[in-house]
């Protein structure tokens, strides 16, 4: 089993790394586990200039030429991938901010289907909750399935804090819900995860063939009829007909 994780602090050995470690420990238990950190403050990845060339022509044709091919290139050998980040506030570093802009085509076309694990560290949990949902939200719109969440306080941090038996328990259930959720594989994704499917398929399916998204949506066969999903989401008739009528809601409240 092959983990990435993707470090969003500016410190390569500060709280938020000694939490991943933790994970790591605790997963090596479970079974035979590879571990590989990348740590964002290394790579070369410049700010997104804004232009939209990757998603009308292609991620091909950013006129940044750094390391994003070589990071998506690891988040796709990888069978599981860890996003970690301090709070900083009350929102992630800006270092996994600009990581989020750099791949923010991939919003639009989606290909990672796999299992994630969100994790952070902040000064106090205040603020924490929000800044989860929206971490995780970003891992899913890209085909990410949470595994789970969790944010510890500087006081919590594994053979740190004060109150390090806290964070201690919050690592063993993560862990053990990732390495489950790696080695199983796809799971069935959430009634809002294919409402928001069929509400982008409906919208792709007016553009053209000028539109580099249509051309990648209609090549994996997301535009044809009866196709719920990014796989076959192995959903029963009620949940289809839920996330038909929730994808229309979606569609209304985008315009």
């Amino acid at each position: 089993m092959k983990i990435l994780a993707i470090m969003g602090s500016p410190r390569k050995n500060g709280n938020t790394y000694r939490l991943t470690r933790k994970v790591e420990e605790k997963m090596k238990k479970l079974g035979d586990v590879d571990f590989e950190y990348v740590y964002l403050k290394d790579l070369d990845l410049r700010p997104c200039l804004g232009c939209g060339a990757c998603f009308v022509k292609g991620e091909d044709h950013c006129p940044h030429k750094d390391d994003r091919a070589m990071l998506e290139e690891k988040m796709h050998r990888a069978d599981g991938v860890i996003f970690a980040s301090p709070v900083y506030v009350f929102n992630v570093s800006g270092l996994m901010k600009n990581f989020f802009d750099r791949f923010a085509y991939v919003c639009h076309r989606p290909r990672f289907f796999k299992s994630a694990l969100v994790l952070a560290t902040a000064g106090f949990e205040l603020g924490t909750g929000q800044m989860l949902k929206l971490f995780s939200f970003m891992a899913e719109v890209w085909g990410f399935s949470i595994a789970d969440r969790f944010a510890v306080a500087a006081s919590e941090v594994p053979e740190f804090g004060t109150r390090a038996a806290k964070a201690d328990k919050k690592v063993e259930v993560a862990a053990k819900k990732f390495h489950s959720a790696v080695t199983a594989g796809r799971v069935k994704p959430g009634l809002v995860n294919m409402a928001v499917f069929l509400a982008a398929q409906a919208s792709i399916r007016k553009l053209s063939s000028e539109y580099y998204d249509y051309d990648y949506w209609r090549e994996h066969g997301w535009l044809e009829k009866d196709t719920w999903y990014y796989y076959e989401p192995r959903a029963g008739l009620v949940k289809k007909t839920a996330a038909k009528l929730l994808s229309r809601f979606f569609s209304l409240a985008a315009r």
